[in-house]
């Protein structure tokens, strides 16, 4: 059934992904310098803004996306959409450190190499360190806030509450670039694999903490890691609550996932 959702979602997007393809991800995506990141940030926000309509998501923000100088978003990973979620809410610009395998998704690939995204060797260690180090460049340089997933891969069971453990190096980049942190849990966008039908689906984004560069600096990264863990737990355990009561009140025509049965 995700190969149906796929081509529910190309039948109603292909024609503007098509279009945009050639118009502006092709060229952007090879020569990004050419252009200003605030323009090219500003057409792929309103790519995304159209797919998240065709996925039938409603995008629900608690918190506020800090807006002043360049950041690190710290995200749980819980589809292969969660981008689009923090796009379509981020009037700012915001670019993703993403695992090597999207470079070769069509399309994908291109529309984030064309936001100055960058694409992480898990395997190779000595690659990750020049690539945060670009990474601490870009964001310097253009004034752009970069988001990661250190949990690595998706959690396939979010609404347990439990997130994978995360990656303590990934809190590295912030402190390459003296930039404060925002952790947002992600819930949700795991519906677009639903095999059910209805009303708009809930997706919820939550800034858990900001924290200033000054207190980024006095703890080491397995502390952040631990104490961000802990945030993505709680954070995960409500917005399934809130999923549950959703379909419980009828609020979608579709019936709840199979999974809500027996959650654990």
């Amino acid at each position: 059934m995700k190969l149906a959702k796929w081509c529910h979602l190309v039948f109603r997007c292909i024609g503007r992904i098509v279009f945009e393809y050639f118009r502006w991800i092709l060229p952007y995506s090879r020569h990004p310098e050419r252009y200003p990141i605030e323009l090219r940030y500003a057409r792929a926000r309103k790519l995304v803004l159209r797919i998240v309509k065709a996925c039938r998501f409603s995008p629900h923000l608690e918190g506020h996306i800090v807006a002043e100088g360049p950041r690190l978003y710290v995200c749980n990973h819980v589809s292969a959409i969660d981008p689009l979620l923090l796009i379509a809410l981020s009037e700012k610009p915001v670019s993703f450190i993403v695992k090597m395998e999207a470079r070769r998704i069509p399309v994908v690939g291109r529309l984030i190499r064309a936001i100055d995204g960058l694409f992480l060797d898990r395997s190779d260690p000595f690659q990750a360190v020049k690539l945060f180090r670009l990474a601490t460049k870009n964001m310097l340089d253009e004034n752009l806030s970069y988001a990661i997933y250190p949990e690595g891969t998706r959690n396939k069971t979010p609404y347990t509450g439990k997130p994978n453990p995360l990656h303590p190096g990934s809190f590295k980049i912030a402190k390459m670039a003296k930039c404060p942190i925002t952790a947002f849990a992600i819930f949700g966008s795991f519906h677009f694999y639903d095999t059910t039908r209805g009303r708009n689906f809930p997706l919820y984004l939550k800034a858990l903490y900001h924290m200033d560069y000054e207190e980024v600096a006095k703890t080491d990264t397995t502390a952040l890691a631990r104490l961000t863990e802990k945030w993505f737990a709680d954070a995960l355990v409500d917005f399934a609550r809130e999923d549950r009561r959703y379909f419980a009140e009828g609020r979608n025509r579709a019936k709840a996932p199979k999974w809500w049965d027996n959650p654990r």
